[in-house]
């Protein structure tokens, strides 16, 4: 079933979990790029932002979402990465990467024609890079992303070991980081970051 906005924040409030998977799928890849961006580590930031998605399903019936799903989520992101940064006593010059008064603009609302422009060239860049991958690495990646499979239900799948799922998805992500980054850079120039 293929979800509006506005029926992904319902059916996550209703407790739907199709809905919450769809929203995971959407936004995961592109919340992780804007995490490691600020706290400079892939591993740091997909646990960030695995967090922020628990979060919202743990505080689902009451989520209050005044602005679009995608600002909602790269707030809580943004948020969350500064405070593990300052949980972790990491440098100020990394806190200062992304502004609280910058952040809006990674949250363009994809209503718009030029956030719909921003998203196709995205995922068309995203989509590239994937098909770029190894072939076992490509597989690793589509499983875990476009399935939801776990680490240990692809590593059964495949009949290969959870270590060997981890390595892959590590490279998956940092390729597809190298393929996203002079995009993000050019973005967050272009906002004054």
């Amino acid at each position: 079933m293929e979800y509006s906005k506005q029926q992904l924040i319902d059916g996550i409030k209703q407790g739907d979990l199709a809905a919450f998977e769809e929203l995971y799928k959407q936004y995961y890849i592109y919340l992780c790029l804007i995490a490691e961006h600020i706290v400079r580590n892939p591993s740091d930031a997909e646990e960030i932002v695995s967090d922020v998605f628990v979060r919202l399903w743990n505080i689902r019936e009451n989520i209050k979402i005044t602005t679009s799903i995608k600002a909602y989520l790269v707030k809580a992101v943004h948020n969350t990465s500064l405070n593990y940064l300052e949980r972790h006593k990491i440098s100020d010059n990394l806190t200062d990467s992304l502004s609280n008064s910058n952040y809006e603009l990674l949250a363009w609302d994809s209503d718009y024609p030029l956030g719909q422009l921003y998203e196709k060239e995205i995922m068309n860049i995203l989509d590239h890079g994937i098909n770029t991958l190894p072939d076992a690495c490509r597989e690793i990646f589509i499983l875990s992303r476009n399935e939801g499979l776990t680490y240990y239900k692809i590593a059964g799948k495949l009949g290969i070991s959870v270590n060997t799922v981890k390595t892959q998805m590590k490279i998956a992500l940092a390729r597809l980081h190298e393929n996203l980054k002079d995009y993000l850079m050019i973005l967050l120039f272009f906002i004054g970051i």
